[in-house]
């Protein structure tokens, strides 16, 4: 019996139609990933997006569009929020918990052991 991989399904949010795109179409030649390139305009073309039930979804900031919009439409288990402004990208992981104390305690302490060898780059001085 042959086993077919369910491909992950990856929405891409733009407001710069370069990045938006050219992320999509990067993403699109990754075996086992299906690719759908938005651009953010209004909520009905966010919830559009979203009906697809993507497993990851990469937002760019800046748009008309926020990213508690796409946080409480998605069920996404990852989100990337890209900044082109500032070059600077951040994930998002969806972890389900209740609100006790000990569980928030226990992801808190979850995510701070995973951070594990991260290094901090040592700011640039500018040529003067």
């Amino acid at each position: 019996m042959t086993v077919t991989a369910v491909p992950d399904r990856v929405v891409v949010l733009y407001s710069h139609q370069l990045l938006g795109e050219g992320l999509g179409r990067m993403l699109e030649a990754e075996p086992g990933l299906v690719v759908t390139t938005v651009s953010q305009g209004t909520i009905e073309a966010l919830d559009e997006a979203l009906a697809c039930n993507p497993d990851v979804v990469v937002f760019e900031e800046g748009g008309p569009i926020g990213m508690l919009d796409v946080l409480r439409r998605s069920g996404a288990s990852l989100v990337i929020d890209v900044d082109i402004t500032s070059s600077t990208a951040w994930t998002l992981r969806r972890q389900s918990l209740r609100s006790a104390p000990e569980e928030v305690l226990a992801a808190i302490r979850d995510a701070l052991a995973g951070r594990t060898g991260v290094q901090h780059a040592e700011p640039v001085a500018a040529e003067g």
